[in-house]
């Protein structure tokens, strides 16, 4: 699962209009404009956390995976 590629929205500090995102550039701290007032907005991963939200849902999904895997092997279907 790319969960990179997913978008959110956020707000601008500057004048409260709501920019889509993709995770990977929060994740990254890249400066986007926004598309309101045209004023850079810097994304600040504060402490790593969309990173560590994002590894402890690919973790999850592989759990869920190796789940399924391990009951289809079973034919518990």
């Amino acid at each position: 699962m790319d969960i990179d590629s997913h978008e959110v929205d956020i707000e601008c500090p500057q004048c409260g209009f709501y920019n889509s995102i993709w995770i990977k550039q929060a994740r990254l701290r890249d400066t986007i404009i926004c598309r309101g007032c045209k004023s850079n907005i810097r994304l600040d991963d504060s402490m790593n956390t969309v990173r560590k939200a994002r590894n402890a849902i690919l973790k999850a999904f592989r759990g869920l995976e190796a789940e399924i895997e391990k009951i289809n092997r079973q034919g518990r279907w």
